[in-house]
Order: structure tokens, then sequence, then C-alpha cells
């Protein structure tokens, strides 16, 4: 009488983070809509429709973030395309031991990408040593047909063609 899937579930408590986890990155993505998070009559999370990005990622992230991190606002233009990057990057002082404050988009959609994670961490290469993490909220905006989103089932995979030219930019 238990679903198959049941057995894989966490505690509740787990299963609230994973999905305030999911509502968060969407939030961010999203500033001009309004999120609100309730569990068991409660209201946990509100992020109200803003068109500030960076008071989103104040609300989302924390005043902290935005406080100790720089803007980035870079444009790539080549024959092939643009590449737009802009967001906020935090700085070496802010790095953290864990990588759970790592948001990188693509086209709007997020993605933990292998090649996006390393140019970011690159970046960071002679500040951070050890086992620190930057922390950063990157959004890319790129021609859609130079991306295919259809690697992985849960969308958050990405595959360039041109892999080189996203690196560097």
């Amino acid at each position: 009488s238990t679903p198959a899937r049941r057995k894989f579930l966490k505690s509740d408590a787990t299963e609230l983070a994973h999905c305030l986890d999911a509502v968060r990155r969407q939030a961010l993505a999203r500033p001009d809509v309004g999120f609100a998070v309730w569990h068991d009559g409660k209201l946990l999370e509100q992020w109200r429709v803003t068109a500030d990005t960076n008071r989103r990622m104040a609300d989302v992230l924390g005043d902290a973030f935005v406080a100790q991190s720089l803007p980035v606002n870079d444009s790539l233009q080549t024959a092939g395309g643009g590449i737009r990057v802009h967001g906020r990057c935090g700085l070496p002082d802010f790095a953290r031991s864990r990588a759970d404050q790592q948001y990188a988009y693509v086209n709007g959609r997020f993605v933990r990408d292998r090649l996006l994670m390393h140019a970011a961490r690159q970046a960071y290469n002679e500040l951070l040593h050890g086992d620190r993490h930057p922390v950063y909220a990157l959004f890319l905006s790129i021609d859609p047909g130079l991306v295919d989103v259809n690697v992985h089932p849960a969308k958050t995979e990405v595959k360039f063609s041109d892999e080189k030219k996203v690196y560097d930019a």
C-alpha cells in the first residue's frame, strides 16, 4: 500500500528545504513574478514583484550577498552571435565552505553546468584556495540555437555548440 517512490523521500524538513530551494531558483530568475511559499498554513517565504534584480537577489539570497558582491555586466559580441553575462559575484571574503549558493542561468533556465561552474571557479583561482567556494548568481544570455537543453531529463544540464566561446565569456 506504499507508493514505490515514497521510500526514497527524506524527512519532512529535508523535502521542504528541497522545495524552498527550487522556488528560490525560480524567484531569482523571475523578479517580475511574485512568489509565496506556505507550509502547514504558515507563510515561510515571500518575494514580491520587483523591477530591480538587485532587490530580488537581496530578498532571496540576503542583503549580505548584495553588500559583499560586485555586479557583472559583460557582453561578448562575435560573428556567431552575442553572449551576455550579467548578475553578481561575491567577494573572496564572502566565499563559503559549501557550494550551495552558486546560481547559474542560461536564457532564464537554472542549470548546473560543469563548464559554467569551472569557468566561475577559474575566475576565482588566484583568490580562493582550499575548500572555499565562490558565491554568485550569473545569468547567461545566448542565442537559443547554440544551446541544447535536451541533455538531461531534469533540464538542468545543457550542451553548448561552442563551449570555448561560452567559457571565455
